[in-house]
């Protein structure tokens, strides 16, 4: 779905949105039923979950001796185990759906180096893009909506 913004090449060198500092966790994608089945079917049947009522959380471990957590799903050598196939959240970093006083926004994630060398107006135009999908997810899944973090611009709001 970002490939529009991001290649997969530069993706697969960088990996950080696939790692997540303690103080990060709460980044960590959000997976549906219909996602939790076809993990635990189809690509990693021992995957552990927190379970929160509708929706599930990767259970991650933290690396040895660092504050540092790796998406259970990586391969270190491969990437992605789920490939295209990855959680919504996944799909559509780094921008990210919130809700900013009642309001749904698509925002930019910060922290992604490659994004960052992007100019503006096409990160703009692909959230716009995506924007219909998005917001609809995020509609019919609204425990994936996280609360607006301040320092995450926005790229574009709802129409009401």
């Amino acid at each position: 779905m970002i490939t529009k913004l991001l290649s997969r090449e530069e993706c697969a060198e960088c990996r950080l949105c696939c790692s997540f500092d303690s103080y990060d966790l709460w980044e960590t994608p959000v997976i549906t039923q219909q996602c939790h089945d076809r993990i635990l079917g189809e690509f990693k049947p021992d995957q552990d979950f927190l379970d929160l009522d509708d929706h599930y959380l990767l259970k991650m471990q933290q690396e040895p001796d660092i504050d540092l957590y790796y998406c259970s799903l990586l391969d270190h050598d491969k990437g992605c185990i789920m490939g295209t196939e990855k959680p919504f959240d996944c799909r559509i970093w780094p921008l990210r759906v919130m809700d900013l006083h009642g309001m749904l926004v698509i925002v930019l994630s910060p922290v992604c180096p490659t994004v960052q060398k992007r100019p503006l107006c096409d990160i703009q135009a692909v959230a716009k893009e995506l924007a219909p999908e998005i917001f609809a997810y995020a509609k019919a899944h609204p425990y994936a909506v996280k609360k607006y973090v301040r320092g995450y611009p926005i790229m574009l709001t709802e129409d009401k």
